[in-house]
């Protein structure tokens, strides 16, 4: 499990479009949960050793050094191993029938032994869990209800927004034959020991760069040395886009100052004046400083440091047990996907449908799947094809930083033949 899988589509800034209503089958199952935050208390420690300043006043952020990224990638996955762990009891052995229980009468039929349910009609029910809220970013998704795309191809799909966590648990328990994760997590959750496989490719460019004021931001990944960074803390597809940035110029975390904004107010921390750079997402951040007056610039991994973006991933049962239902799914998707592409307005109205807070702020909402289009189609949608290419590069990179141990073979994290079969 990871604390940020806030990439498109689970960005945490993106306008709140939330809805408080469970909504039949063929709809979203919303679920609003206040969060609160309460500051921590001002506390200064010694520089030595990996620590941390707490500078908690106006800026509300931290100044910090680390022990390094294999220290907090090791975090990562001492929880991932906690969801594991329940995974792995789930699968333990059945409850004790009662007197007189017929297991027969209690038991769901499913599909090839996956969770998927087959209705009288044909027609295949399954639960896609998506990260954070319902927003203009899951148009794609939207517009395969809603078009028919999912049932011509004989699919029932339920959608659950759920907080970006326990998306990979989700879908490693069978609980959801489907979600959406970054690619970067599904390595870190793969060798933690959590079943899960990335099928399809959604987001062709990174979403995640480094955005400064314009004039600001360095041409090369070198021009970093010595800069202030702010980044919502030192896990997810953020903290792993500028290490890798950094590792691409030279540099190392020792070479920068880093403030970290848990509340992901980092575009404050650039407009006060109290960094030179954010981490933040090309469909988000950009788009609330220029809404402020601020001509931004922006320095992405895609051609110094490529990552693979986000994308579908399955049960690594749910895989073996009906590779056709996986693939019935992801090319629905990627059709309703490519629909969108060419026809912008078309993903707007199916949002706009099943979200109708959007209407409020109909400008930004399109802003948002304009930008979002963007990361989608990168050089060129590709249909949901993984690039393994760039998949080695990024495996690479993740090792060499510490984020994964390499125990866990690239192949038992992808499967590109999910795609490219005829």
């Amino acid at each position: 499990m990871t604390r940020d899988q806030r990439t498109d589509p689970n960005d945490p800034n993106a306008p709140d479009y939330r809805a408080d209503e469970t909504r039949p089958v063929e709809r979203q199952t919303y679920v609003r949960e206040e969060q609160h935050y309460d500051p921590p208390p001002v506390q200064e420690r010694a520089p030595a050793g990996g620590s941390q300043v707490n500078v908690n006043a106006e800026g509300g952020g931290y100044v910090a050094t680390s022990p390094g990224p294999l220290y907090y990638a090791r975090r990562v996955v001492s929880l991932l191993f906690g969801i594991l762990a329940v995974l792995l009891a789930a699968c333990g052995s059945p409850a004790t029938q009662g007197p007189g229980q017929n297991p027969a009468a209690t038991t769901t039929p499913t599909v090839s032994g996956t969770g998927a349910t087959p209705e009288a009609t044909g027609v295949t029910k399954l639960t896609l869990a998506l990260g954070y809220i319902p927003s203009v970013q899951f148009a794609p998704f939207y517009v395969a209800q809603q078009e028919g795309y999912y049932a011509d191809a004989g699919l029932r799909v339920e959608i659950e927004h759920r907080q970006a966590p326990d998306v990979q648990r989700l879908v490693g328990s069978g609980e959801a034959e489907f979600g959406v994760a970054d690619a970067t997590d599904v390595m870190i959750g793969r060798t933690a020991g959590i079943p899960i496989t990335y099928v399809s490719t959604l987001y062709q460019s990174f979403p995640v760069a480094l955005i400064g004021e314009a004039g600001d931001v360095p041409a090369e990944p070198s021009g970093l040395d010595g800069l202030t960074i702010g980044t919502p803390g030192r896990f997810g597809s953020s903290w792993h886009a500028l290490l890798a940035l950094l590792e691409a110029g030279g540099l190392g975390e020792e070479d920068i100052t880093i403030r970290e904004y848990p509340q992901f107010n980092q575009v404050d921390g650039l407009t006060n004046g109290d960094v030179d750079l954010i981490t933040g997402f090309r469909n988000n951040e950009p788009l609330r400083l220029r809404a402020r007056d601020l001509e931004v610039e922006l320095l992405t991994v895609d051609d110094v440091a490529p990552l693979p973006g986000p994308g579908v991933i399955t049960g690594d049962e749910t895989l073996a047990g009906d590779p056709e239902l996986v693939r019935a799914f992801v090319e629905a998707t990627a059709a309703a996907q490519r629909a969108v592409i060419d026809d912008p307005d078309l993903g707007f109205a199916a949002a706009e449908r099943e979200v109708p807070e959007i209407a409020e702020d109909p400008d930004v909402a399109r802003a948002v799947l304009e930008a979002t289009i963007e990361l989608w189609e990168g050089d060129g949608f590709d249909e949901g094809a993984i690039d393994v290419g760039m998949w080695e590069s990024a495996y690479a990179t993740m090792e060499r930083l510490g984020f994964i141990d390499g125990s866990v073979p690239l192949e038992e994290m992808i499967a590109p033949e999910v795609v490219a079969a005829d």
